[in-house]
């Protein structure tokens, strides 16, 4: 079994299609949805700088598209430019305070720079909209263990994993969550 071979025809696919959507730019590049579709192209063909670019291009023409933020803020975010991403991502909330999945991210950026303060925020704000949200659920939980906060940890990683079962990162947080909960309580005493 080759398993190369998905990954060279997805990258073709992604190639035919990044050219033809610039095709399409050389005939039209007022067209902002072209250019949050080649944004995409090129983020699933990893070319990071690139989609970037093409999102900037959307954003120029069509600066009120949150969800054009909000994948600006996310390719940032992969790319660990984490103040371009908390600034893209905020001005996505702005635009649209009810989009969970930007709100979800700030807070996953949040807990990777260690600020575990604005990462139980966002993610209480994000869970507001949308309490399915298991990485939500998730990232409240890994917050709240990293402030020492165990009970609502276990609490809130019990919730991630009732709608996902079997995650593991979830899994492993709530072990030390427990752990660490009964290693405090022992020490109480």
């Amino acid at each position: 079994m080759n398993l190369t071979k998905p990954n060279f025809n997805y990258c073709l696919k992604m190639t035919k299609e990044i050219e033809a959507l610039k095709t399409r730019l050389k005939k039209n590049n007022t067209d902002a949805t072209i250019w949050l579709k080649l944004g995409y192209a090129y983020f699933q063909n990893m070319e990071h700088i690139k989609a970037i670019n093409a999102y900037l291009e959307a954003l120029k023409l069509n600066p009120k598209d949150a969800i054009n933020w909000h994948n600006l803020g996310y390719i940032y975010y992969e790319i660990k430019e984490h103040d371009k991403a908390i600034l893209a991502l905020n001005k996505a909330i702005e635009i649209n305070p009810k989009l969970a999945i930007s709100w979800r991210e700030l807070s996953s950026i949040y807990i990777d720079t260690g600020n575990f303060v604005k990462a139980i925020h966002n993610s209480k704000k994000a869970l507001e909209i949308d309490n399915r949200d298991e990485c939500a659920w998730t990232n409240l939980g890994s917050a709240y263990y990293n402030t020492k906060q165990f009970d609502k940890a276990i609490t809130s990683l019990k919730k991630a994993l009732e709608i996902v079962p079997n995650m593991k990162f979830a899994e492993n947080v709530l072990e030390l969550a427990e752990k660490a909960k009964k290693t405090n309580f022992e020490h109480k005493f």
